[in-house]
């Protein structure tokens, strides 16, 4: 009985489909650290505050957050994402949040929860570009169709960028103030892992996942040369 029992066991345990696997680690900033740009608002104080501080590069003991991480490869073209509405505002003349990562096919939400005129502008290749007039309490819908890192900036306030960064499928993740990143249900296969920031550029290591989790850490010692748009 106990032998017929154990069989029935085993032969749960090995026919059971594998889990999927899980990507982590960290984003580092080993180089020296510039002192952030800090813009005079002027005359749009009364709704903007004195100054704005950039957000382009914020590294708290070489960790570094707001870079975004994704998977890519001939899995990844096949997995259906999870689409939805992610919400980008214009809050006190500043973007909200300042780094938006999405899946194609995903609804960018633009809200303006500010007392004074905006004029959104996006740079991209692959999904249609904004250039609208935004009036307070005004909001605009489109979906992204295509994956790609898209600028945006303000025309009527110079301080004021952005960035949403559209990516192949739901398997991404943003650093936070930690640094860190995670990646979960990644079926078993090979894929890119790419790395990118507004200021220090993109990394691509190539990982192979299977059940559990793996660890990448990634590190720029420099920050990239960009050409200005």
């Amino acid at each position: 009985m106990f032998n017929i029992i154990f069989a029935i066991f085993l032969l749960i345990i090995f026919s059971s489909p594998a889990q999927a696997g899980v990507i982590k680690g960290t984003v580092k900033f080993t180089g020296t650290v510039p002192p952030p740009t800090v813009h005079k608002t002027g005359k749009f104080s009364k709704a903007c505050g004195p100054e704005k501080v950039s957000e382009s590069l914020i590294v708290k003991d070489q960790k570094v957050k707001n870079a975004v991480l994704w998977l890519e490869g001939k899995k990844v073209k096949k997995l259906k994402g999870k689409p939805g509405v992610l919400t980008l505002d214009q809050k006190k003349c500043t973007y909200i949040p300042h780094v938006l990562a999405m899946p194609r096919e995903t609804e960018l939400q633009i809200l303006s929860s500010d007392p004074i005129n905006h004029n959104i502008h996006t740079y991209s290749f692959d999904n249609d570009p904004i250039n609208i007039m935004f009036l307070p309490g005004q909001d605009y819908s489109q979906e992204m169709e295509e994956a790609e890192v898209v600028k945006v900036s303000c025309d009527l306030h110079s301080w004021m960028e952005a960035y949403i960064v559209v990516t192949p499928s739901s398997l991404f993740s943003v650093t936070g103030d930690n640094g860190t990143f995670e990646i979960k249900g990644v079926p078993e296969g090979k894929y890119k892992l790419k790395v990118w920031h507004e200021a220090l550029g993109e990394q691509t290591r190539k990982v192979k996942v299977g059940e559990g989790v793996i660890e990448v850490h990634f590190e720029f010692a420099a920050p990239a040369q960009v050409s200005e748009k």
